[in-house]
């Protein structure tokens, strides 16, 4: 196997490749003055296998395309294989039409992947997990959750507990991986999102935090308006701390403010985004998997 760093992922690209021991595919890109991306292998890559990184980010639209041009690339010049590691995938809210006219894009984005020779799919929690059944080939989805909590847990945490602040299955699965990983207890709150507004509720619940430090763990952080509510309701509770972990932490517009408004402790997301916040690399998690496969 032999590792193509993106764009996006380039410094994630040499980590994974370093824990794997495997090596990178010298590449050369650039963009021409009008915006256009260029893209050239600098050694053969016939007959290889060859593992993509390239993480969906914003701008999410010249990071796809530029996978786009670096799959076509290597499925031209005959790579034996080409599985992909997309640690942020961008597109991946629908798995169907929720109101009538609306673009399936996350069926878009799979049907291109495949048909530009992606044979296997990596990624990092995924935001509805329903979309990877578009997919005709193996799609994985890693948690980069109890990365997170390890970093958390090195902060001298008092009776911690992790807090999902979304009480969708995959949100409370996500709190009690990280809470195992950690020895820690879990607990989940419950939100509700006006489709129309984007409007954020969190409902009132009773949790026992007084005195104690909170981990709230979340996919993406987009708004921050989720996880600020949470915090805001375990600061209200008694939480000594408050600490917030995401996935993906896109901290979009007065995201930060909000979230230090409310006290937060500290903020850390995963290198699937390329930000000051990017304290946690997913690289562990995706070389773990591959030993196993």
């Amino acid at each position: 196997m032999k590792i193509v760093g993106g764009p996006s992922s380039e410094d994630l690209a040499k980590k994974i490749s370093n824990l794997l021991n495997v090596p990178l595919v010298s590449i050369r890109t650039k963009r021409f003055p009008d915006g256009e991306f260029y893209f050239k292998f600098e050694e053969k890559i016939s007959g290889e296998d060859l593992l993509v990184v390239q993480s969906l980010y914003p701008p999410q639209d010249a990071h796809t395309l530029e996978l786009f041009l670096i799959l076509h690339t290597a499925r031209d010049l005959g790579a034996t294989s080409i599985d992909v590691f997309i640690p942020y995938l961008a597109y991946s809210r629908q798995d169907r039409r929720y109101l009538e006219g609306e673009c399936l894009s996350s069926g878009m984005i799979a049907e291109i992947l495949e048909k530009l020779g992606a044979n296997t799919l990596y990624t990092v929690d995924v935001h509805n997990r329903k979309v990877l059944e578009m997919y005709q080939i193996s799609a994985y989805n890693l948690t980069a959750s109890g990365e997170l909590a390890k970093y958390f847990a090195a902060k001298n945490l008092v009776d911690p507990i992790v807090i999902s602040p979304d009480d969708e299955k995959d949100a409370v699965e996500r709190a009690k991986n990280a809470a195992e990983t950690i020895g820690a207890d879990y607990d989940f709150l419950k939100k509700q999102r006006d489709r129309y507004t984007g409007e954020i509720v969190t409902y009132e619940k009773h949790i026992d935090v007084k005195g104690r430090d909170a981990i709230i763990i979340d996919d993406i952080i987009s708004t921050g308006k989720t996880a600020a509510n949470a915090a805001k309701m375990l600061k209200k509770q008694g939480a000594r701390r408050v600490f917030v972990g995401a996935s993906h932490a896109l901290l979009i517009g007065e995201a930060i403010r909000l979230l230090n408004e409310t006290g937060v402790e500290e903020i850390a997301g995963t290198d699937s985004i390329m930000n000051k916040y990017a304290k946690v690399s997913v690289a562990p998690i995706l070389a773990e998997k591959l030993r196993k496969t």
